[in-house]
């Protein structure tokens, strides 16, 4: 990592929305072809980053990339694709999780990153992923408690992640984005599963210097003092204001894709009124996101406008 970029990390205050699929507009190329092309994502990606000037770019997102190369299928008629379980569990991670680098999109993934850090040596290079418990539920094709109780497709997952996320650290990624799409009511004894999910996963990332990151898509309030027990960066959505559980540590939030479509006083007053209002000036303001990835849907003279609004709030 640059000296450049460790010195914008630890300042925080960044602002990194989750732009990726977008890219296959300005190529003009269906998204199956394009998410598998790293000269076409790389390209869309440096030029998107041309344009908006963020903090960072996000060189692969995508909830489906792991089950994939874990032998799901996909279909690719929905968008994102629906991942269909695996009748049976993969009997060899290693094998699959190394065919997936070497010809699959993991491969893919790595690449861009490899070429974004020579092309855009000084921006914050971020990958956005599933978490061990949702891909653990897409194998299985099951609710957050049934995935819970099968500890080996946990342990599976878990596995399949980290060699994935030791990829991306030798690619040289700044930021790892990891994401459940629901968790229940966290007690002790399901502390202690994700904890035991967790820590290897932080620890790899952190053997990299890289900036691990946990967001919950179906944020459950009562879990963020759980949560924060057992690693040390959950991304908030933004309208969650009671800080007080999370201390001192660095405070990273999710801002609804939705809100980037409206007038820039819209944005500012909804800013003002909600978590970023109060921490933007904070020393422990680490991150801004959007909740999901930009879709390629969304008016494009909007999203130039609403990017640029919330850019300009958080470094006043």
């Amino acid at each position: 990592m640059s000296r450049f970029k460790k010195e914008l990390l630890d300042k925080g205050k960044l602002f990194v929305p989750v732009i990726f699929s977008f890219g296959a507009v300005l190529e003009d190329i269906p998204l199956r072809e394009y998410v598998g092309d790293a000269t076409k994502i790389s390209n869309a990606l440096r030029t998107i980053q041309g344009y908006f000037q963020v903090d960072g770019v996000t060189c692969y997102a995508d909830r489906t990339i792991m089950a994939e190369a874990l032998g799901c299928g996909l279909d690719w008629s929905e968008c994102p694709p629906a991942i269909e379980p695996l009748p049976s569990a993969p009997t060899d991670v290693d094998t699959a999780v190394g065919n997936a680098l070497r010809d699959g999109r993991l491969g893919t993934a790595v690449e861009v990153t490899q070429r974004l850090n020579t092309l855009l040596s000084e921006t914050i290079l971020m990958c956005s992923i599933c978490g061990p418990l949702t891909l653990a539920r897409q194998l299985l094709g099951s609710n957050p408690r049934q995935a819970f109780d099968r500890r080996d497709i946990l342990n599976l997952s878990t596995k399949a992640i980290l060699a994935f996320s030791k990829a991306l650290g030798d690619a040289g990624i700044d930021l790892l984005l990891l994401t459940e799409e629901e968790l229940p009511a966290l007690d002790e004894p399901l502390l202690k599963e994700l904890r035991r999910c967790y820590s290897p996963i932080w620890n790899t990332a952190k053997f990299y210097d890289m900036f691990p990151l946990l967001t919950v898509r179906q944020f459950m309030i009562e879990n963020v003092e759980p949560l924060g027990r057992i690693v040390d960066g959950v991304v908030l959505p933004v309208e969650y204001t009671l800080q007080d559980s999370l201390g001192a540590t660095r405070r990273s939030f999710a801002l609804p894709v939705a809100i980037l479509e409206k007038e820039s006083d819209e944005i500012e007053a909804y800013l003002t009124k909600s978590s970023i209002g109060g921490n933007s000036k904070a020393a422990s303001f680490f991150l801004l996101t959007t909740e999901n990835e930009i879709p390629k849907s969304i008016n494009k003279e909007f999203m130039i406008r609403g990017i640029q609004t919330v850019k300009e709030f958080i470094k006043r």
